[in-house]
């Protein structure tokens, strides 16, 4: 990246930070904070700040192309190393991200999916309060979600991990089955959590599936497609009345059984449970990122982590990580809503031809060579060093 294409950068950042107010994070006094620059995201952290106005004051100034936060709360957060800063506790912090190499508002649609299922994990399983968060676009590749609840504050690591589990779908269905006498319940239709996920995956799944349907399922072939689908209204009744023995095509259970004092009593236990379609379901409703992303899992692991500033710029996209209302989150356009700057037109010379992408509402096709472009695409451009900045 040439030096022209550096200021006109830097001129950039610094009129968004003069012209937008930046809130502050809760107990700003209590929190570290990290800056980056165009070649990494942080490479100065350590710092603190007393008051909202000296946040803003530093932006104004010095207009980072990155600044991030700690999750944690410290008693002295410009401390290091860090364990001299007295940790005081932690936000549960969730990031969601989609790969990609240019803007996709079809894949930023997909993410975007994956963020309203993780809101309704912690509003219907965990029983927060949409007040208990905030939702903000990343600025990039996904959204952030912040848990400001008193009861997760504390949280350690393994306590944080067992969250991620939960809402990745790190589970096993043998722990929503019970053995009585000799029939085995599980998941029922008033059920919560994950058993009622799956009761309403499973009863929806065998109610609305023709046999192509199910053979198409992993580790289903063509002759138990064919006994499910000519015997789903009796399955149908068995699960409505939670009864799992009755169909060993949907769900295989194998008993073992503990030998008591008593040598004519002997206690069932479930060994083991199969059931390709069950996982499915699992799999179809978790938060897919969190069980794919081992980046994704450790910022929510990790309560020293840094994150990214809502409503602080994005220095490898130029969009701001917006925060948006939980109302708002399903009809939140990212790469029209979070577009930190204007149509007026600027020249730049593409170093190569890019793939197409996406920005505020248009698909931008066939870039090369010097092109007039809207500012909003130069600058996105600029920061991916893809282009420089022609100065008339």
């Amino acid at each position: 990246m040439n030096i022209d294409t550096k200021i006109f950068l830097r001129k950039k950042f610094k009129e968004y930070y003069s012209e937008n107010k930046i809130p502050a994070p809760l107990e700003i006094e209590q929190r570290e904070f990290g800056t980056g620059t165009l070649d990494t995201k942080i490479k100065v952290r350590h710092k603190s700040f007393r008051t909202e106005r000296d946040l803003w004051n530093y932006l104004r100034r010095e207009a980072p192309f990155y600044i991030s936060y700690s999750a944690a709360y410290y008693e002295f957060p410009e401390n290091q190393p860090m364990l001299t800063k007295g940790w005081l506790g932690a936000d549960l912090i969730f990031d969601l991200d989609i790969g990609m190499d240019f803007f996709d508002s079809e894949k930023l649609e997909r993410i975007k999916d994956e963020t309203l299922n993780l809101l309704d994990f912690l509003l219907s399983d965990f029983g927060f309060s949409k007040s208990d968060f905030e939702v903000n676009f990343s600025g990039s590749k996904g959204y952030h979600v912040h848990v400001f609840n008193e009861a997760v504050k504390c949280l350690g690591n393994e306590e944080r991990r067992e969250i991620v589990d939960y809402v990745a779908g790190n589970i096993n269905f043998r722990d929503y089955l019970r053995v009585e006498g000799d029939k085995i319940f599980g998941p029922k239709k008033s059920d919560s959590g994950w058993p009622g996920r799956v009761y309403r995956g499973l009863y929806d799944l065998i109610r609305n599936s023709d046999k192509e349907r199910l053979e198409g399922i992993k580790g289903i072939g063509d002759k138990k497609a064919e006994l499910i689908y000519r015997d789903r209204e009796r399955i149908l009744g068995e699960i409505e009345l939670g009864r799992y023995n009755y169909i060993p095509d949907i769900v295989t259970v194998d008993i073992s059984y503990i030998k008591t004092p008593d040598p004519n009593v002997k206690v069932p236990v479930i060994k083991k449970v199969s059931s390709p379609i069950v996982q499915k379901i699992i799999d179809e409703k978790a938060v897919k990122t969190m069980a794919a992303s081992d980046t994704d899992k450790m910022v929510t692991i990790d309560t020293s982590r840094l994150i990214r500033l809502p409503d602080s710029l994005h220095g490898g996209s130029g969009l701001i990580a917006k925060r948006v209302k939980i109302k708002d989150v399903e009809k939140f356009d990212p790469l029209t809503n979070a577009v930190a700057f204007g149509n007026e037109k600027i020249k730049i010379n593409m170093g190569e031809k890019t793939p197409d992408f996406d920005l505020n509402g248009k698909r931008f096709r066939n870039l090369k060579g010097v092109v007039e472009v809207p500012e909003y695409v130069g600058v996105y451009l600029l920061l991916k060093d893809k282009a420089e900045i022609v100065n008339n």
